[in-house]
């Protein structure tokens, strides 16, 4: 299943680098930039982590303002915190390299912060609806679809699934709108946080794929071979 993150971007703010309890170096970073879609800017920020020995090694390099690339995947986990359950979506870059500055423009935000003009924010992801999309429509009349999708990864001998909210607008969010849970789709996007205030008074974060195009998925197997992602998991069990 398709499970990629392209991101190009400038460094916001200093990184933080740390160690887990088994010594494994975790660097967490904040990319900003303005993407253009169509006539319209998009100004982002987007929260990364590398792991291991890359996150030593580019750790001490990194600057304010550095332009930087980076290819990963969208990564899902939960955990129990006081007696209540946890979740997270996150983004695990794989590779993370510099860019060159010439021809490239920076403008600032109004903290101050670095924004690369022109950058990259994309997703492209492959997986099954995990509920029958919500379509409604803002007081101006523009459609706009909620779904959630489960992202089924092989990694070292293991398959896990990443749950991922997707947003979609206008004629897509009516296509959209039609389809039910667990249809499989690929779809292309933008990250983007969402965020409100918890019961505590206390902002919270949310990351969500803001999806520009999404095709239906139908592969062409013999009956029984084809395992769809994600419906082999309890619909009480799932995050959304």
């Amino acid at each position: 299943m398709a499970n990629l993150v392209f991101l190009a971007g400038a460094l916001v703010r200093p990184p933080e680098l740390r160690y887990t309890a088994k010594g494994v170096a975790v660097l967490e970073a904040t990319l900003g930039g303005v993407s253009a879609k169509g006539e319209r800017e998009r100004t982002w920020y987007c929260r990364v982590r590398l792991l291991g020995g890359h996150a030593e090694a580019i750790a001490d390099r990194l600057e304010v303002g550095a332009l930087l690339l980076g290819e990963g995947r969208l990564e899902y986990r939960q955990w129990e915190q006081g007696g209540e359950k946890r979740s997270e979506l996150q983004v695990v870059l794989d590779r993370l390299g510099f860019l060159e500055r010439e021809g490239r423009e920076v403008r600032v935000d109004a903290r101050g912060q670095p924004l690369l003009l022109n950058a990259l924010n994309l997703a492209l992801l492959s997986g099954n609806l995990t509920r029958d999309p919500e379509l409604r429509h803002t007081p101006q009349g523009t459609p706009v679809a909620r779904f959630g999708l489960a992202v089924n990864e092989g990694r070292q001998g293991e398959e896990r699934a990443h749950f991922v909210e997707v947003q979609a607008w206008r004629h897509l969010a009516e296509r959209v709108g039609r389809m039910r849970r667990g249809q499989g789709v690929l779809l292309s996007g933008r990250l983007f946080a969402e965020s409100w205030l918890g019961q505590n008074g206390v902002k919270r974060y949310r990351l969500l794929v803001e999806a520009d195009q999404v095709w239906e998925r139908a592969w062409l197997n013999p009956p029984g071979l084809h395992k769809e992602v994600g419906l082999d998991v309890p619909e009480d069990a799932l995050p959304f």
